[in-house]
């Protein structure tokens, strides 16, 4: 018997009209279009069993009475496409054959013989040259003849295996009947056979079956493999609360669980067993066992021994699911079995059996791709097995940083872990997708050095990050717990990140007062469900356990709840008297609720905040505040605990003021009109108060845009030249400016008096107004109305001018402070004086009144 496929027609001849066809060209243009069908299905499909063709036993009292094969559709490496048939007509002429129908839903095969191969000689059959493996024909009752026995006589059931065999053979019509053997020729005979054979006889179709070996069927090769959880609460349940623990019983924990799957072994067994399949190197176990026990020997960092194990848990699972429909082969092995399907073990509780052939698809159903993606993870894997580090001057030299990554989805889409060694072609092994679409760089990592210079690759924490659910947070074991506590809380006030941080001590806490810290084994007893995650998911707690290492305390562990535990129960207040405050001002109280409260700006690290105590209180004082945080909110906590209180410190800036132009008095005119020029960084956001007499009397005078003042003197005496006094003044920030030797008036001329005429009353009488100022207004203003109002009160001329100041009391905002009424807001506690003073610009007569206002915080 030959395979159809063995020798393969590659041309064929058109026929012309009238022409005489020999069977060698008949047959040739025959051979060239079913090898090229053939060829189809076995290179563009593939190969082996496609669906259906399950076996199944049918027991009558307890006796096998038949065996039952579902229909179904496989293809042999030769291209013959294989399906259960039933006679539907019997042919009636001499030499055609009878037709056949598929339309059936199964076989019940009744009958055994044994099946004789000497004949045909079928090479997966034949041991040596005249002997056969054990082989059974199964026929149903319509096919069986006396040949046949009953399949209750079959022996053994469990040692027996199921075949499709294509019996393919040829047979010469003989002798001729009628005119000529026109009409007759070669049968090509094509039965299908259903056989049964032994275990031996299967382990020697294997043997010489050349079908590339899948790793479905290397034993529980598709079995979950998944790290022992660590339960913290298990040292409490077995030793009680009251006895102490340390970092040495916590990591003891961890290196029980590495000690018992034998530092991840068994998942390195069956990489290995997959990659030889393949024929890629084998993954040292050994010397990754090394690594691990190197770690575990550090005072620090043994939880990360656990979890590299993990991560190579999770890039098995990875493998695993993309198995089933991995491993094509470009070109199958087209005398692997070439008129034999394997339809497993009769009796088989199986889901896959390895004497079955699977459906082999061709790489154009895409599923090539599917074995690239588990050979990366293969090399992955083994990335990951050589480069884990840790050590204590690693850690040392490590920073904190938090990255954004996930918590469900495949180890491939998470944030690369900061205990890897990254190297490029690490990078390559980890996310398959990205690697295939050379963007292996977008990565998200702790070690960033190597990825993308993108800023959203860079800095993730400032972009959107709506699909990362989870925060790695790593570079803080074996810190100061002081200093990892602050540094992880400022980068989540900073970054606004949606989880807590609580700060657990496995030595006793004495008189503990800080909120935000607790002792470890009431800590446990309250949120049994601590674990660690390297990291915490959104909306959850993170956990620092710190323990004395050299007489300090230092980060030894951390773990996480999914959920906010640790907010304090009591509420905290901060408040300041002004939200904006001049670098040169004096130090500022703070309100501080609780009392004991401690108060600290989150600002970064080697930055002043401005915060100081004296005499037990608490302060701001922006002389000590860093230049880097001017002109940006400085935000506080108390206890820990983020605070409403915000306060932005501003340069002082000095202000320039200037004559510009004086309008001197013309004949017959009392007025002398100057013209100031104000400049300056922001010289409109100041407040300008003048003393134009010298004599005390203040007057609010704001320039315009383009920093324009002007004042009229009237009956200004040459000879005798006020200095002009200007206090500029913004959030504490003041100045104050002199400006003397400012009159310059030309020389006045001679004047000759002939006479003068005394003819009119009172010709050198000096007419001087009389102003008086009044204020009305409450006294007795309630905090909650956020905001009273003074009305000023001026007799004497029409042409008033009105000004207030506040002389006494807490921060507040003048509004209209130039015109008669005056709304004073943004209150605080405490009492309050103001000014007002009433000018008559012309003569320069005015009048002072003051009032005070008392604000109170009304009883609950």
């Amino acid at each position: 018997m030959d395979n159809q496929l063995k020798n393969i027609s590659t041309q064929y001849r058109k026929f012309t009209k009238g022409q005489y066809v020999k069977s060698p060209q008949f047959n040739e243009f025959l051979d060239f279009f079913e090898d090229q069908d053939r060829l189809s299905r076995v290179l563009l499909q593939g190969v082996g069993i496609v669906c259906g063709l399950k076996p199944k036993p049918i027991y009558i009292e307890g006796l096998l009475n038949s065996v039952q094969l579902s229909q179904g559709v496989a293809l042999t490496t030769d291209g013959d496409l294989l399906t259960l048939n039933k006679t539907s007509e019997v042919s009636t002429e001499l030499f055609m054959s009878d037709l056949k129908t598929i339309k059936i839903d199964s076989k019940e095969f009744t009958h055994f013989k044994v099946y004789d191969n000497s004949k045909i000689k079928y090479p997966a059959f034949t041991i040596g040259t005249d002997s056969q493996i054990d082989l059974w024909e199964l026929a149903t009752s319509e096919e069986a003849n006396s040949d046949f026995q009953s399949v209750e006589r079959l022996s053994n059931l469990e040692d027996k295996y199921l075949l499709l065999y294509l019996e393919s053979d040829e047979k010469e019509i003989k002798p001729c009947r009628g005119v000529d053997c026109d009409n007759h020729g070669v049968q090509q005979i094509r039965n299908l056979k259903v056989l049964l054979t032994t275990a031996a006889g299967i382990k020697y179709i294997l043997e010489s079956d050349k079908i590339q070996k899948h790793p479905l069927f290397i034993d529980g090769v598709l079995g979950a493999v998944s790290q022992e959880r660590v339960s913290v609460e298990r040292l409490i349940l077995e030793r009680g609360a009251e006895k102490p623990f340390y970092s040495s019983d916590l990591k003891e924990m961890y290196q029980d669980v590495l000690e018992k799957n034998n530092f991840g072994k068994i998942v390195f067994d069956r990489i290995n067993a997959i990659a030889q399949i393949i024929g890629i190197p084998a993954v040292d176990h050994p010397g990754f066992k090394a690594l691990l026990n190197e770690c575990l020997a550090q005072k620090t960092g043994f939880q990360y021994a656990y979890d590299v194990v993990k991560d190579l848990m999770d890039t098995y699972s990875e493998i695993i699911k993309l198995l089933p429909k991995s491993f094509t082969k470009c070109f199958p092995d087209l005398v692997s079995f070439p008129k034999h399907v394997m339809l497993g073990k009769l009796l088989s509780d199986k889901q896959l059996d390895s004497s079955r052939h699977q459906f082999y698809n061709s790489p154009v159903l895409d599923d090539d791709k599917e074995t690239q993606k588990v050979r990366v993870l293969i090399n992955r894997f083994r990335q990951q097995a050589q480069n884990f580090r840790y050590s204590d001057s690693f850690e040392n030299e490590a920073q904190i940083k938090i990255t954004p990554s996930q918590e469900l989805n495949p180890l491939s889409n998470k944030a690369i872990p900061f205990y890897y060694q990254v190297t490029e072609e690490f990078l390559k092994t980890w996310n398959f997708d990205k690697t295939n679409n050379r963007v292996f760089k977008d990565n998200l990592g702790y070690d960033s050095s190597l990825l993308s210079a993108d800023k959203h690759i860079q800095t993730p924490l400032n972009f959107n990050i709506d699909n990362n659910s989870f925060y790695n947070i790593e570079g803080h074991q074996g810190m100061l717990y002081q200093d990892a506590f602050e540094q992880i809380k400022q980068i989540r006030d900073k970054k606004q990140l949606g989880f807590d941080v609580m700060g657990v001590s496995l030595q006793e806490l004495a008189d503990n007062k800080d909120m935000f810290k607790a002792y470890f084994n009431e800590y446990v007893e309250k949120h049994p469900g601590l674990e660690h995650k390297r990291g915490v998911e959104h909306g959850g707690s993170f956990i620092i356990v710190y323990d004395k290492i050299d007489e300090e305390s230092r980060v030894v562990a951390d773990f996480s709840l999914p959920y906010i535990c640790c907010t304090p129960k009591v509420d905290v207040k901060l408040t300041l008297p002004d939200p904006v405050i001049c670098s040169k001002a004096a130090p500022v109280p703070f309100t501080v609720f609780p009392m004991n409260g401690d108060v600290k700006a989150v600002v970064d690290a080697g930055l002043d905040g401005g915060v100081e105590v004296k005499e037990g209180k608490y302060f701001f004082n922006p002389s000590n505040v860093s230049e880097a945080l001017y002109n940006k909110d400085i935000s506080f906590t108390v206890n820990g605990k983020p605070t409403n209180c915000s306060i932005k410190v501003i340069p002082q800036s000095y202000m320039n003021v200037v004559v510009g132009t004086i309008t001197y008095p013309p004949a017959g005119s009392r007025e002398t009109k100057v013209n100031f020029k104000i400049s300056g960084s922001g010289f409109i956001n100041y407040t300008y108060t003048w003393d134009f007499w010298d004599n005390g009397n203040w007057v609010n005078l704001n320039p315009d845009a383009e920093g324009n003042v002007s004042y009229i003197f009237r009956d200004l005496n040459p000879k005798i030249i006020p200095t002009i006094r200007v206090n500029v003044s913004l959030n504490g920030c003041t100045q104050n400016i002199i400006i003397e030797d400012w009159y310059d008036a030309p020389a006045a001329p001679t004047v000759a008096i002939d006479s003068v005429d005394f003819s009119r009353e009172n010709c050198c009488e000096n007419i001087i107004p009389v102003i008086n100022a009044a204020i009305e207004g409450s006294t007795d203003v309630p905090l909650s109305a956020r905001e009273f109002i003074l009305v000023g009160k001026g007799s004497g001329p029409s042409t008033l001018m009105y000004s207030w100041t506040k002389i006494k009391g807490p921060a507040a905002q003048l509004i209209g402070a130039n015109q008669a009424n005056l709304k004073v807001t943004n209150l605080a506690e405490g009492d309050y004086a103001f000014r007002l003073t009433v000018l008559h610009a012309e003569s320069g007569v005015f009048d002072n009144a003051e009032i005070g206002v008392r604000v109170y915080v009304e009883d609950k």
